[in-house]
C-alpha cells in the first residue's frame, strides 16, 4: 500500500510484458469525485482517524501536494466563503438560522510568509492567516455583510480595509464553531487541498460522510459554486478499496486479484473521464463503486498487493474490462448487448458459474407479466398497442442469450426490442431467459365450433371483419353462424381470463466480459487470476 503524488497523465500504450508498465501504473494518483454537480456541498467536514491533524495547501496539475500550513485540529470543516449558518447541532447550511458565518472580513495586512501572517493574526482576537493567489494575509471576521464587517473594524479599533472573500475562496473552520483556521483563495486555477499530517503512520485514514478514506481531499468551487469534493488517492489504495465494494472482501484471493486487475485497468483507461468536474472517476457504479476503506480485510489488501500494477491488455492497449455479477451460464459478445464488436469481448458458454449456483443470490429467477401489464408498458413508451396477441423471444445469440423479443397485438402490429433493450424494457435481471405462456394459456373456455356435417374448427387465431372494414381477433363470447344457425364455441358460459407470460432466467447483469461469480468458482477450482481473466477476455495479456 502506498501514499504518493505522481503525474496524472495516462500512458495507455505500454510495452508488452515490460516491468516499467506495472511501475507506471502502480505509481498513479487518482482524483475520485465524491460530491459534485448537483450534489456539490456548501460545507464539508473531515475527522482524522489517527488524531494527527492536517496539512493545508493545494494540489498542482500533476497531483503533487504543496503544503502551506498545518493544523493540529482533528475535526475541521471546509465552507465556501459565503454566508452560511451554524446551527445548534454544529452543522453549516445556507438556511437562515443560528450563527451567520459570512465572507466579509477586515484585512489586517499582507506578508511575505505564513509565519508572519500567523504572527499578525495572533495579535488580534479572532484573526486568522489567509492565502490568496500566492500572497499571505492576516484577516479578521466572517461577517454576513459589509456593514457588519465595518462595525467589527470599529469595535476592534482597526484601520484595515473591509473586503469580501472571492467567489473561489474556501474557509477552514474548527468543526462545530465559527473559529477560522485558514482561508484559501487560489482563484479558478488552484483549489484548496487537505492532507493528513503524516506522523510516521502508513496510509492514515480520514473520516468523511460516514466513510474512511485513504489519501487527501480537494475542495473546488467550480464557477464559484458549492464545493466539489475530490478524494486524491493513490491508485493502489483505490483498487484495494474498490474490490471490496465490487466483490466480497472474504472471497477467494485469486478472484479478488482478478477483480483488482479489472478495477485497475478500468481506472487507467478512464483517467479524466469526468473532466467537466476536473476529476478522473466518480465513486458510483457509473464508474466503480468506491466508499473508502470500510470493507478492507487482510485478504483483500493482500489481493491488491499481490497484483500491484497488473492490468489487462489487448495488443498492447489497455482492455475494456467490463464485468457483471453473473452471466447465467454463458457470457455474451459486446455487439449483441451494446453496439460495437470488441475482439476480446466474445461470448462463450461458462461451465463454472453453475458449479456454485446454490451460492449465488437469486441466480435463477422468474417474472410473470399479464398481457394487460405488458400492454401498459408498451403504451407508456408511446406505442399505440391494442390488446396483446403474443409475446415471444424471436431471436437468440449463438450462446443462447436473448437477442430480440417481439410483441404483437390483435391488429397485427408488432414491436421488437433488441440486445440490451430486450432486458431493460422488461426490467429483467439478465439477457438469458425463456418465455412461456401467452394466448389461451389461462383461458377458461373452449374455442372449438362444431360443424353441421360433423367435426369442428378452432377459432384460435381467427379474425373478424365488421361492417366498417375494421379487423380484430375473435375473443371472448364470440357467436358463429353455421348451417344450423347461431352457436357459441364450446358452449361457453362466460369469459376468458387474461393471458399471462412467465419469464424464466438466470444470472444478473449485462453478461459481457468477466462474471464475478464465475471468477469465484474458477478460483475455487484452482485457477489463478490471470487464467480467470484470459478465460473471460479472449486473447488478452495480463501483466
Amino acid at each position: 500500500m502506498k501514499l504518493a503524488s505522481t503525474a496524472l497523465a495516462a500512458a495507455l500504450l505500454l510495452p508488452l510484458g515490460s516491468l516499467s508498465a506495472q511501475a507506471a501504473v502502480s505509481d498513479r494518483m487518482l482524483r475520485v469525485g465524491l460530491y459534485y454537480g448537483s450534489t456539490a456541498l456548501p460545507s464539508a467536514n473531515l475527522l482524522n482517524s489517527v488524531g494527527s491533524g492536517y496539512r493545508l495547501g493545494y494540489f498542482d496539475d500533476s497531483g503533487n501536494f504543496t503544503s502551506l500550513m498545518t493544523t493540529s485540529e482533528t475535526a475541521i470543516t471546509m465552507n465556501k466563503s459565503d454566508t452560511l449558518y451554524l446551527a445548534s447541532d454544529g452543522t453549516y447550511s445556507t438556511t437562515a438560522g443560528g450563527t451567520a458565518v459570512g465572507g466579509w472580513y477586515v484585512l489586517l495586512g499582507s506578508y511575505a510568509s505564513q509565519s508572519e501572517a500567523a504572527a499578525a493574526a495572533a495579535g488580534v482576537s479572532g484573526a486568522y492567516p489567509a492565502w490568496q493567489d500566492g500572497t499571505w494575509q492576516a484577516r479578521v471576521g466572517t461577517c454576513a455583510s459589509q456593514s457588519e464587517a465595518e462595525s467589527l473594524r470599529t469595535s476592534l479599533g482597526l484601520t484595515g480595509t473591509v473586503e469580501k472573500a472571492g467567489n473561489y475562496a474556501v474557509t477552514v473552520v474548527r468543526t462545530g464553531t465559527s473559529q477560522v483556521i485558514f482561508q484559501f483563495d487560489g482563484g479558478s486555477s488552484r483549489s484548496l487541498g487537505v492532507m493528513p499530517d503524516t506522523t510516521g503512520l502508513e496510509d492514515p485514514q480520514t473520516w468523511f460522510k460516514g466513510y474512511k478514506y485513504y489519501g487527501g481531499f480537494r475542495y473546488e468551487r467550480i464557477n464559484g459554486g458549492n464545493l466539489t469534493v475530490v478524494n486524491m488517492v493513490h491508485l493502489e489504495d483505490y483498487v484495494s478499496c474498490v474490490i471490496t465494494w465490487e466483490m466480497g472482501a472474504s472471497w477467494h484471493k485469486e478472484a479478488l486479484k482478478a477483480q483488482a486487475a479489472c478495477a485497475r485497468t478500468y481506472a487507467m483507461r478512464n483517467l479524466n473521464k469526468h473532466s467537466t468536474y476536473h476529476f478522473d472517476l466518480c465513486a458510483t457504479t457509473d464508474c466503480q463503486a468506491y466508499y473508502g476503506t470500510s470493507n478492507l480485510t487482510s485478504n483483500s489488501i493482500q489481493a491488491a498487493e499481490e497484483s500491484e500494477g497488473v492490468c489487462v491488455y489487448y495488443n498492447g492497449t489497455l482492455a475494456d474490462t467490463v464485468y457483471s455479477s453473473s452471466n447465467g451460464g454463458a457470457s455474451e459478445s459486446s455487439e449483441n448487448v451494446w453496439v460495437n464488436a470488441v475482439p476480446y469481448l466474445v461470448g462463450k458458454v461458462d461451465p463454472y458459474e453453475g458449479l456454485i449456483a446454490d451460492q449465488i443470490p437469486n441466480y435463477n429467477w422468474t417474472v410473470t407479466y399479464t398481457a394487460d401489464e405488458l400492454e401498459a408498458k408498451l403504451r407508456a413508451k408511446g406505442y399505440q398497442c391494442g390488446d396483446l396477441a403474443s409475446f415471444a423471444v424471436t431471436q437468440t445469440t449463438p450462446t443462447g442469450n436473448v437477442y430480440a423479443i417481439t410483441f404483437t397485438d390483435v391488429n397485427g402490429k408488432s414491436w421488437s426490442f433488441y440486445k440490451q433493450d430486450a432486458r431493460t424494457f422488461l426490467g429483467l435481471r439478465s439477457q438469458r431467459y425463456t418465455v412461456t405462456g401467452g394466448s389461451g394459456s389461462t383461458s377458461s373456455t373452449s374455442t372449438q365450433v362444431s360443424l353441421a356435417g360433423g367435426g369442428s374448427i378452432s377459432l384460435n387465431g381467427a379474425y373478424a371483419i365488421d361492417g366498417s372494414g375494421n379487423v380484430s381477433a375473435v375473443s371472448g363470447d364470440a357467436w358463429v353462424i353455421t348451417g344450423d344457425g347461431f352457436t357459441q364455441p364450446g358452449g361457453s358460459s362466460g369469459g376468458t381470463a387474461a393471458d399471462s407470460y412467465t419469464i424464466t432466467g438466470s444470472g444478473w447483469g449485462h453478461g459481457v466480459g468477466m462474471s464475478q461469480y464465475g471468477a469465484l468458482s474458477m478460483a475455487k477450482q484452482g485457477y489463478t487470476y490471470d487464467q480467470i481473466l484470459k478465460f473471460y477476455y479472449t486473447g488478452v495479456d495480463v501483466y
